[in-house]
């Protein structure tokens, strides 16, 4: 009976009131649901669910690009138990996207994810005998000693001479981020390491593009990191998680949109954009030509253009002039 009366005379004010109150305010009205209701809904009928993807972005400075892509490498070097330049070669064929490479390992099973990727699974004896002291070179058939030969993680064995101007061509025609063995129909991935010592020997301008290459691959083939596209260039990049079709800011100031690197163009599409641009670009060139081939009109301030005869001209509007 006390306890009850005491409960009963609390003031609204005290703090058992007032937490009532705010348990209340944790719910919403009936009609507050039903307007959030019908808006969901709305979003969806209307298809503009790009309003609930979402990205976040990260600058990658110059100092960190290394580190970024060692970031990736060590992951699939521990998980996937491989050394450093098979991990490199299979991230470079997968664009740098170590969750796809893990549901791949899943769907299609490590040896053919590795084939796929230009990663050898068995290593074959092609050095010939193990008491030889020379092996025969199958590009120039010279006998070479053993220590002037070099063999690949798939067995093929030529001389570290052929081998220097075959990477050396590579690396020039670009392909130094995936440079395969010259053996016919093999499609092995070279050792990076064995490639940057034979050509920093012969050529060390040639090793050290190939080096910027093989760090430069970290952003150009992966489709979730991409250069500022600043001019002069800062020489950051930026990376996305989630949604690529975003906009995003360099830390030099630069506002771009990630998906076709043009500048923001929000809430426009990228295939509005680019058609936009075009439309201007082709009105630019008219207007250059009527400036450059006609004379305006004195009257009406149309364009004429002089089509042949003398100099007098007449308007469609009928004011003649020279």
């Amino acid at each position: 009976m006390g306890r009850d009366a005491e409960e009963a005379s609390l003031p609204a004010s005290s703090p058992e009131y007032e937490q009532d109150d705010d348990e209340e305010d944790c719910y919403l009205s009936d009609q507050e649901d039903d307007a959030l209701e019908e808006s969901v809904l709305q979003v969806l009928e209307d298809g503009n669910l790009e309003d609930c993807h979402w990205s976040s972005s990260s600058v990658i400075t110059k100092e960190y690009l290394l580190a970024a892509q060692r970031e990736d490498l060590r992951k699939v070097m521990e998980l996937l138990g491989l050394k450093e330049h098979h991990a490199r070669t299979l991230l470079i064929h997968y664009r740098w996207d170590v969750e796809r490479i893990f549901e791949l390992l899943d769907q299609k099973g490590r040896d053919k994810l590795f084939s796929e990727a230009g990663i050898p699974l068995g290593t074959a004896n092609n050095a010939g005998s193990p008491s030889a002291t020379e092996v025969t070179c199958n590009v120039c058939y010279d006998d070479v000693p053993l220590s002037a030969a070099s063999h690949m993680d798939c067995g093929h064995n030529y001389c570290n001479e052929c081998w220097t101007e075959y990477f050396i061509v590579k690396i020039n025609e670009g392909q130094s981020r995936r440079v395969k063995c010259m053996a016919p129909k093999c499609n092995a991935i070279c050792d990076e390491a064995l490639v940057r010592k034979l050509v920093s020997a012969k050529r060390p301008d040639i090793a050290e593009r190939f080096e910027r290459f093989l760090l430069e691959s970290y952003i150009e083939d992966n489709d979730t990191v991409k250069w500022c596209p600043s001019t002069p260039h800062c020489g950051n990049a930026i990376r996305v998680k989630g949604d690529i079709h975003c906009e995003v800011e360099c830390t030099c100031g630069r506002q771009f949109c990630f998906n076709c690197s043009s500048e923001a163009h929000s809430p426009c599409s990228c295939v509005m954009w680019e058609l936009w641009i075009k439309k201007c670009r082709d009105e630019s060139e008219t207007v250059n030509w009527i400036t450059v081939n006609t004379k305006p009109c004195p009257k009406c301030h149309k364009p004429v253009e002089k089509n042949g005869g003398c100099n007098l001209v007449a308007c469609i509007c009928g004011q003649a002039f020279w």
